[in-house]
């Protein structure tokens, strides 16, 4: 009975009102809450199955106007789901065989009450139990689904392949009968969990080896759950994760595959083989979702995710732990970076990171700068190829702006300058969208030699510069 709900709704076909009563004081000394709803005729019957919302069906053999039979063929049509008992007077051994057979759960007769309570619970475990078995094979039949998408995927290699696939079909029933022993689901996100994650991702990694091709591991934290749980509670977290499998379902296509690992903690693995750009092109598309969930929500709080990405060589294979644990590492190095400009996510591609073209300096104090139509803003840093900015109004990505900084002695200079990336940043508070802040990339258009002198001014010397 652990799993029961608080209180049951019992649909009783009953012409006796002493009977329903006798029902409800036998299961409650049981310690069996319920809400007994009694119904005489038929057209009673079927109204209360429309409305719904009930956890059991009792019903008596032999009413005046009704009987038991019709109102199990009337069930087994409306709410097939739902346990339908007898609960009668003498009836014989046969006829009971025949219900049972017809579709009813159980019968208990009415000299016999005591059953009642364990006949409830063993109906009850058994609508459990089926539940638990269509949502194995549903997850089978996704499984397979996926399975044959990747096949069709391979139409060209099917007669140079048959025998592999002979194989992977073995496999894939191997895989079946473990997924109906074990849950590979997250409950909470619906995502897979870490044991559906690896089952599926050493799939992955057995056809990547065999066609000797690469795929990509994100691994992903989302930040400040403890503040969260401490702030808003354990409630509000769980919604968080919740909000994060979302959002990441959203960036990723069907064929990759996503999980949730631990408890704030997921991972993806990215079928496609890696393209140069592919650290910076998750972390746009990521961002951008978390941006657009954030600015249609008000929480108090706003989401943010630490990633890192490893890339699978198959000429170098290992195992998909090992990928986890260096994915991992790589994600507390972004999570460092947390109050600055994420852009990118760190990754172990070409062992080396990416050098800047030009030197990039910042400024020793505020320095103010004005956008022709977006109005003033203040610079965070600035090279001789762009600058970065915090503004009050968002800058509309793709396009070209005026801009013209005035440093403290008077001296100015302008120059246009195209919008890279633009992205909101907070607020000054939650509940007001006036003190919303934004953070800006620009790559001026004009290169003016000046521009170098002016930069070293504005930097104080030069003092404060990065090294390239």
């Amino acid at each position: 009975m652990g799993n029961m709900k608080q209180t049951l709704r019992i649909l009783n076909l009953e012409d006796a009102k002493d009977d329903t009563e006798l029902i409800r004081v036998t299961l409650g000394r049981e310690g069996i809450r319920c809400d007994l709803v009694r119904v005489e005729t038929r057209e009673d019957f079927i109204s209360a199955i429309e409305r719904g919302g009930f956890d059991l069906i009792l019903a008596d053999y032999s009413l005046p106007s009704f009987d038991g039979l019709s109102a199990l063929n009337i069930a087994k049509r409306k709410c097939p789901g739902v346990p339908f008992i007898f609960f009668s007077g003498a009836i014989g051994e046969d006829f009971a065989i025949e219900t049972i057979k017809k579709g009813a759960t159980d019968y208990v007769l009415k000299d016999g009450l005591s059953r009642l309570p364990a006949a409830i619970n063993r109906a009850l475990l058994e609508v459990e139990e089926h539940t638990k078995l269509r949502r194995a094979e549903k997850e089978v039949e996704q499984y397979r689904k996926h399975l044959e998408e990747m096949v069709r995927d391979r139409t060209s290699e099917l007669k140079k392949v048959n025998e592999q696939l002979q194989l992977e079909l073995v496999t894939r029933k191997k895989l079946e009968e473990q997924m109906r022993t074990a849950s590979i689901t997250d409950e909470l996100t619906g995502l897979l969990n870490r044991r559906g994650f690896l089952i599926f991702a050493e799939k992955q990694r057995s056809i990547a080896n065999r066609n000797k091709k690469n795929f990509s591991l994100l691994f992903l934290d989302l930040d400040e759950m403890k503040r969260i749980n401490d702030e808003f509670g354990h409630r509000e977290g769980d919604q968080a994760l919740m909000d994060i499998s979302t959002i990441l379902k959203k960036t990723f296509r069907v064929s990759d595959i996503i999980a949730r690992i631990g408890g704030d903690e997921f991972a993806v693995l990215i079928t496609e083989p890696p393209s140069p750009t592919i650290e910076k092109t998750v972390a746009e598309h990521i961002q951008d979702n978390l941006r657009v969930h954030n600015e249609r929500t008000e929480k108090g709080y706003r989401l943010s995710i630490s990633m890192g990405i490893v890339h699978y060589d198959s000429a170098q294979p290992c195992q998909i732990e090992a990928l986890l644990d260096r994915a991992d590492t790589l994600m507390y190095e972004h999570k460092r970076q947390r109050g600055l400009e994420r852009e990118t996510i760190p990754s172990e591609t070409g062992g080396k990171k990416e050098e800047r073209a030009c030197e990039r300096y910042e400024t020793d104090s505020v320095l103010p700068i004005e956008i022709r139509v977006t109005g003033n803003a203040v610079i965070k840093n600035i090279s001789a190829r762009g600058i970065a900015l915090r503004t009050s109004q968002r800058l509309t990505k793709n396009t070209t702006y005026r801009i013209t900084i005035r440093t403290a002695i008077g001296e100015e200079f302008s120059c246009q300058a195209i919008v890279v990336w633009s992205s909101l940043i907070g607020k000054v508070s939650e509940k007001d969208d006036s003190g919303a802040y934004y953070a800006a990339g620009l790559r001026f258009i004009e290169h003016d030699p000046s521009l170098i002198r002016s930069l070293e001014k504005l930097s104080g010397l030069g003092s404060n510069s990065y090294n390239k």
